[in-house]
């Protein structure tokens, strides 16, 4: 994670050395707000020279430093102008070129130098604002970040990597206190990425390459001991936050791998995705997804020429609560994996004959609920203590069931319901807090399913026959041609019931 940790720094302060509310502001004002935000993430900067000649506040040879566990991060930029204009705002002009070095000596695992080369020809910058907050203006036709020399314990890899950030524009708004902010937006017209790498004194190559159109990017947060990020508990306890999303438009994947004995190729494209993470002492939310996703697969592992997929929609998500706390919180997670679709050589190995729709299969699953940490989960130290005293973490109020519905092979079971929860009662389900609620199902066309999967083979008949004796004990006939209906409710004192009839 230290790797990442100094990367993320570097990429956070870069964005404002690359990037950009009118009110009068200096060339000192803004140099003193690069300053204030490079120590907020732990950055060192380091000058040559300060020259102040009329307008113009000039920065010369800016080395950056950051010293992480097991990783240091050095670079340097020949030379940075802040030129203050009539309109109250500073144009800022940077080297068209810098280079940036990232050496990892972890303890396990292999070390590594990186040397990478960035392009950013014909940036424009401009600062406005004053009193502790500026923000920053940008524009720039194409920003590009290469891989110049890459060593792997002290051998050198062949390898051409390189990310391109093309027709950008957006903001960067820095907030100087005790509690610094950062806020910003971001689009570009493309962000592509090429690596291309050679296994070290062996036959074995790497291609890699992708592309995101029409990208928008929105954060906000407040960065309070970003220099200390291997301590997550303290940096939320002192009020870092954050909230970010990425989306963007149309895109491609492809990756190939070759060597003398195997080999494995991948491609995918998609209508669009993205993705959002918020953050603070009191929760954690996360989700992705991506629309009209396909992707195919071959390789020497892979027992067919190639395996072909599609979604028409595939999306994660989950909050949940991390801080301590005496009342219930919000927690929740969802699951899509809707118009699922495989080819017809996936479908030939299962179904020779035919016997089975090949419409698209779809998983929903959406939960939500109430719940509660007796400690807080992102310190290590109080983690341990909980697990030395064997007791419970923390406690479900109540689970929602807003929806289940999986449909495949012309089937489709739906359900959806919901719980609460005593805590006070660990004895009468074996130390499950005692649940009451209950749930509805529906399932549809899981006879007729059953009926082919036997004519197939694939599901032998005294199995299908005790099947269908369970689902006759939990369920009733519903409206429809092979429709099965059941309401299972829990009651608090052990109960148990399937469509009014008890069954515990």
């Amino acid at each position: 994670m230290t790797q990442w940790k100094a990367l993320s720094g570097t990429t956070a302060l870069l964005m404002v050395l690359s990037t950009a509310a009118h009110a009068q502001v200096t060339g000192a004002e803004v140099w003193n707000n690069w300053k204030s935000a490079a120590e907020s993430i732990g950055e060192i900067l380091t000058p040559g020279s300060e020259t102040q000649v009329g307008d113009t506040l000039t920065i010369r040879d800016l080395d950056i430093t950051m010293d992480v566990p097991d990783v240091d991060v050095t670079g340097t930029i020949a030379m940075i102008e802040f030129r203050e204009r009539d309109d109250g705002t500073v144009a800022i002009t940077l080297s068209p070129s810098y280079e940036m070095q990232i050496a990892a000596a972890p303890e396990t695992g292999e070390s590594f130098d990186l040397t990478l080369q960035v392009m950013q020809e014909g940036v424009s910058i401009v600062a406005s604002g004053g009193d502790g907050e500026i923000s920053y203006d940008f524009l720039a036709p194409e920003i590009t970040v290469s891989v110049a020399e890459l060593v792997v314990d002290d051998e050198p890899m062949e390898m051409n990597a390189d990310i391109v950030i093309s027709d950008m524009n957006g903001s960067y708004t820095l907030t100087e206190g005790d509690m610094p902010r950062i806020a910003s937006r971001l689009n570009a017209g493309e962000i592509s990425f090429d690596v291309a790498a050679k296994e070290p004194g062996g036959s074995g190559t790497f291609d890699m390459s992708g592309a995101f159109a029409d990208v928008q990017t929105v954060s906000d947060g407040s960065f309070a001991m970003m220099a200390n990020m291997d301590d997550m508990a303290a940096m939320l306890k002192a009020g870092f936050a954050t909230d970010a999303e990425f989306n963007y438009g149309a895109s491609s994947f492809d990756m190939d791998f070759q060597d003398s004995r195997d080999s494995f190729a991948m491609s995918s494209t998609s209508e669009s995705g993205g993705f959002s993470v918020a953050m603070d002492a009191e929760a954690l939310s996360y989700e992705a997804g991506s629309t009209g996703l396909s992707f195919t697969m071959s390789g020497s592992e892979i027992p067919l020429p190639e395996i072909a997929a599609s979604f028409a929609e595939l999306g994660i998500g989950f909050l949940m609560p991390i801080g301590k706390s005496d009342t219930p919180q919000d927690f929740g997670a969802y699951l899509t994996l809707d118009g699922l679709a495989v080819s017809d050589m996936i479908w030939s190995m299962i179904d020779v004959g035919g016997t089975l729709p090949h419409d698209p299969a779809t998983l929903i699953v959406e939960l939500a609920g109430k719940a509660n940490w007796f400690m807080d989960i992102m310190d290590p130290e109080a983690q341990a203590e909980m697990a030395e005293s064997g007791t419970a973490p923390g406690e479900i109020h109540a689970l929602d069931i807003n929806e289940i519905r999986l449909s495949i092979a012309g089937a489709e079971l739906t359900g959806q319901g919901g719980f609460t929860f005593d805590n006070s009662d660990l004895e009468t389900f074996d130390g499950i807090p005692a649940p009451t609620g209950g749930i509805d199902l529906k399932l549809v066309g899981g006879n007729t399913l059953m009926d082919k999967l036997v004519v197939m083979g694939l599901l032998p008949q005294e199995e299908a026959m005790g099947a269908r004796m369970m689902l006759g004990l939990f369920a009733r006939p519903g409206e429809g041609d092979d429709t099965l209906e059941s309401k299972i409710e829990i009651t608090g004192d052990g109960g148990i019931s399937a469509n009014g009839q008890r069954l515990q």
